[in-house]
Order: structure tokens, then sequence, then C-alpha cells
């Protein structure tokens, strides 16, 4: 894993670029820092600014763990595709499957909402409907490995069977079957007609798409991680607004570069 505004980092981001590929983040963590109430969460104006402007040129998604409206609720443009729940939701081609994975989630909070359950004498704990999927945030607790073994049981007991996807202190119980964040990203290659992209992510549900190694699929992780399959890594969140803005320069070195070769024709 290299550090991606390094010398090396940079070329080979440039070389990317110059294949106008699928550029797709994450949310939080990645284009938001992490904050200790979630639904405070911001992206900042600048880094929106700057993918704006590379919306305009090429295809952008976003690949979040949060629902598809809460997450367009912080955006002030439009990306081309917006996936949430971890790829549970949004995703082209899964559409008719999106209702049977509504539909498991709406009885498994049916089950662990209910105010008998143990869960809630854990104060700290907080449980979150997010259609395509459920998840318990622990954040706030103290003891949190002793909470996360006793929230990862209490899930296992579900019927289906959820897949557990780990945040930063937060447990994601997604149906068995729905796709994840790798399968949305190939799915929007497809879609998009993109042969090249580039993903940009920050914690566990993010090896989905860091371990699929695919030749074309530029790799970047937010916060070091020597256990990860991704190819770059930033040091700490404050940096993709960095990232971002160097992506928008090489995208105008790009376009100026064109324009330039079509006046040198004419």
């Amino acid at each position: 894993m290299r550090y991606a505004l390094s010398a090396h980092g940079l070329r080979r981001l440039r070389e990317w670029i110059r294949n106008r590929p699928l550029l797709a983040f994450d949310i939080d963590g990645t284009l938001a820092p992490i904050v200790t109430r979630p639904w405070n969460a911001r992206v900042p104006a600048a880094v929106q600014r700057h993918l704006a402007e590379l919306a305009e040129w090429t295809s952008v998604a976003i690949v979040t763990g949060r629902g598809v409206a809460d997450a367009q609720s912080m955006l002030a443009f439009r990306p081309r595709y917006l996936i949430g729940n971890h790829g549970a939701d949004g995703v082209p081609g899964f559409e008719a499957a999106g209702a049977g994975f509504a539909d498991t989630c709406r009885a498994w909070l049916d089950e662990v909402a209910a105010a008998d359950e143990p869960w809630r004498e854990l104060q700290g704990v907080t449980l979150e409907d997010k259609t395509y999927s459920i998840a318990f945030h622990y954040r706030h607790v103290r003891a949190r490995p002793r909470v996360q073994a006793m929230l990862e049981e209490r899930a296992a007991q579900l019927v289906p069977r959820p897949t557990l996807m780990h945040g930063k202190n937060v447990i994601n119980l997604v149906p068995p079957g729905a796709p994840d964040k790798g399968d949305a990203l190939r799915a929007l290659l497809e879609h998009s007609h993109c042969s090249w992209a580039l993903y940009v992510g920050d914690d566990a549900s993010d090896e989905a798409v860091f371990g699929l190694r695919l030749p074309t699929v530029l790799t970047l992780r937010v916060e070091r991680d020597r256990s990860s399959a991704a190819d770059l890594y930033l040091r700490q969140q404050g940096e993709i607004a960095r990232l971002v803005r160097e992506l928008a320069r090489m995208r105008a070195d790009l376009i100026a570069g064109e324009r330039g070769r079509q006046e040198a024709r004419a």
C-alpha cells in the first residue's frame, strides 16, 4: 500500500484519470469526517464543489452504508449513482430484489425493537432503521468489545440470519443475498460503460471492493491499515479535500490538453 499523495501515488492517480474512470466514494469517514452523532455529519463545501466538477466530466458514484435519502440530503450535487445500505439499495439490476430485502428488515425490526429486548439495557446503544438494512450503533458505550459481542450474538438469532457488516462502532445487519459494495461496483462498471474505476473508502465494508483486485480498479483507503487490500492510502480523512482537488486539477489539465490539440488541428 502506497501513500496516495506521494509522487508515486499521484502518478498512479494521473494514469487512472487519463482513462476517464468511474469515480466512486464512500461518505462517512471518507468524504465526511466521522462525528459523534452521525446525523450531524457533513461533506465539506470544497469537497462537494470539486466532486460536482468531476461529475460533469465522468460518472461519479456514492456508495455508502447510509440510506439513499439520508445520503442525498448530505449532498449539494447529484452524482450519477447513489448506492445505499452497502449495496442493497440503488444498484442497477437489483431493483426487484430490493422489496424482498425491505421485507426481511421490517421483520427483523419488529423483533429487535421490542421494549423487552436485552440490548435496550445497554446504555449508549441505538438501533437505526435504514429500510434495506438495520444497524446497531455503539459509539457511546464504554465496554465496546463486550457490547459488540453481545450485539453480534443477538443478530445471529434472527431469521434469516443477517450478513454482518462492521463499520466504525456500528454493526450493520444486511439481508442474505443482498449485494455488497464489491457487487455494487461491478454493476456500476457495467452500467456506466466505464472500463476503469477509482474507489475510495475507509472501513471493513469497503474491503469488498478493495479485495476485488481488478486490474482496472484502483482502490484507496482513508487511514492506513496493513491488513487492507487497498492499493493506496491517505493518512487521515482531512486529506480527502486535497485528493479531490488533485483529481479535479488532473481533469482540468486533460480538458485543456484536448482543447489545445483541437485548436492545433484546426
